[in-house]
């Protein structure tokens, strides 16, 4: 008998850590502006909701605390979280939220 194909046995703990880094990424990417577009679908589509299932996150609760976020004028840049008055400093204003 031939043994076919498998998955890898990949635990669940590492899935989550990568997920979650895409949704920083995703999070920082929203503060590009070349790359908004493309980081508001992706908060406002099915893969989200699905990393969202793996992760036991309740989608709305997520989509709301991500605005929140936004609305007080931080970013992640990098690995790093920037408060509002730390971007300022950095580009010499104040920066805009992104409306999801």
């Amino acid at each position: 008998m031939r043994k076919g194909a498998t998955e890898p046995d990949i635990p669940l703990e590492a899935v989550q850590s990568l997920l979650t880094r895409v949704i920083w990424q995703a999070v920082a990417d929203l503060s590009v502006e070349a790359y908004q577009p493309e980081a508001q679908r992706f908060f406002a589509g099915q893969t989200f909701v699905e990393y969202c299932d793996i992760l036991g996150w309740n989608v709305r609760r997520a989509r709301a605390s991500l605005g929140k976020f936004l609305d007080s004028g931080s970013r992640i840049s990098g690995n790093h979280l920037l408060t509002a008055p730390e971007l300022a400093a950095q580009h010499g204003s104040a920066p805009s939220a992104v409306a999801i």
